[in-house]
């Protein structure tokens, strides 16, 4: 390739870059995957921005590095696995860039053979761009999916049993709350949905990860649904005969989901290597599926939810201070406080020895900021015991972020540990 042709491809490029991804937008926009990936408008311009600069990149005016090249169109495609761009889209935009570059080139002052050759060069960058794109997203997505049912598979303790019979007693529990508050006036209306309620956030951000392609998971779900009609109906009012045949149906309804909730549970599941053999808690490596499944449900139903990373402040001394021995009793301790902190429909996850990460479904930066500080004080108040010796002030760093509609979950786990990182900076 002449180095006046590629120059002149690289101007070009830079020259008219915006303008060819204003003009694919128009065209993406319409897709209902992209409007869902890219709900607002810093998104969608964030991303812009980025496919110009990925434009400029793959035509620079010098040779390309060609391993330099295809290590940067593999993270590209990773990242694209990460975030659900599907494949198609990739070659939407291939196709109407190759064809927005060569229409601009053809009114520079390259000759009709500088043309032919600029336009093989155009087309061939962009082919092999997008190829290795598509190799690493295809290669990202099997891994993504491998992650997912992994995570489905462990997403319940070990004990199925005491499991089961704890949604239960919280199924019970709300539907004891309705029974109760419909026979007391004005208290009908502060019932919870069944769907907002301590099982129905199990149900939906645990359950589904375990259950969510069974034809039972498919059951309950209707019945939560009918159940929060019948609750919206008693929240209107309505006559006494009218709450009492509402009451008989939410009873049925529970009853059945109890059923169902049985059937479920009836087959166990091998948990492999899926736990931390230290915290007991689950691997990072699950993480980024589970971060992708909140952010589906956050697609489909708008609720919040956050991440809070802890960490065991002053680790080092301590391990120094207890040895080895003691430092992993302070850990399976820690983790322990924290697993008995959070609800069912959370996931703790072990981040390394001493750190930890939370996802903390249904609740905004502000109420995951003061569950953190709960932690924190209950944290400082508790005494560990190690072999004889009493720790005590023991405190977590800690860092608190909601999500906020990027679809990435690299990018998450990265803001969560920032905001750890701040947090102990401002100690």
């Amino acid at each position: 390739m002449p180095a006046s042709v590629r120059a002149m491809v690289a101007s070009t490029v830079k020259h008219f870059a915006g303008d060819l991804v204003d003009e694919l937008w128009g065209d993406l926009a319409r897709h209902v995957r992209v409007q869902a990936l890219f709900d607002n408008e810093s998104l969608a311009r964030r991303f812009r921005g980025a496919l110009s600069q990925w434009l400029v990149e793959i035509f620079p005016r010098e040779p390309l590095d060609p391993t330099l090249f295809l290590m940067r169109q593999s993270e590209i495609g990773a990242t694209h696995a990460r975030i659900q761009i599907s494949t198609s889209l990739s070659m939407l935009a291939a196709r109407a860039f190759k064809r927005g570059i060569c229409s601009n080139l053809k009114h520079t002052r390259l000759s009709r053979d500088e043309f032919a050759q600029a336009a093989l060069y155009v087309s061939g960058v962009i082919d092999i761009a997008t190829a290795a794109i598509m190799a690493a997203h295809i290669s990202g997505l099997d891994r993504n999916l491998r992650a997912e049912e992994a995570l489905r598979q462990v997403s319940i303790d070990h004990d199925f049993r005491a499991e089961r019979e704890k949604q239960k007693a919280s199924l019970a529990e709300w539907a004891q709350a309705v029974f109760f508050g419909s026979h007391i006036a004005g208290e009908a209306g502060g019932v919870l949905p069944l769907s907002r309620s301590e099982f129905g956030l199990w149900f939906s951000h645990r359950a589904n990860l375990l259950f969510g392609r069974t034809a039972e998971y498919a059951s309950i779900a209707r019945l939560v649904d009918q159940a929060d009609a019948h609750i919206r109906q008693l929240h209107a009012g309505t006559d006494a005969a009218g709450s009492q045949e509402r009451l008989r149906e939410i009873r049925q309804i529970v009853a059945q989901i109890n059923n169902l909730l049985s059937a479920q549970f009836s087959h166990s599941l091998d948990m492999g290597g899926a736990r931390d053999p230290l915290s007991r808690l689950l691997n990072r490596r699950f993480l980024r599926a589970a971060i992708s499944r909140e952010i589906a449900l956050r697609r489909r139903t708008s609720r919040p939810f956050s991440m809070i990373m802890l960490e065991i402040s002053q680790f080092d001394t301590l391990r120094a201070r207890l040895g080895e021995a003691g430092a992993d009793t302070v850990v399976q301790q820690t983790a322990a406080m924290l697993l008995n902190a959070v609800r069912s429909s959370d996931t703790v996850f072990s981040m390394g020895r001493e750190t930890f990460l939370i996802i903390r479904v249904g609740t905004d930066a502000r109420e995951a900021a003061a569950f953190a500080r709960g932690i924190v004080g209950s944290y400082a108040a508790t005494h560990f015991s190690i072999d004889g010796q009493t720790v005590l002030k023991n405190t977590l760093n800690v860092g608190v972020i909601e999500y906020d509609g990027h679809p990435d979950p690299r990018r998450l786990v990265d803001q969560v540990a920032n905001a750890l990182r701040n947090e102990k900076v401002g100690k």
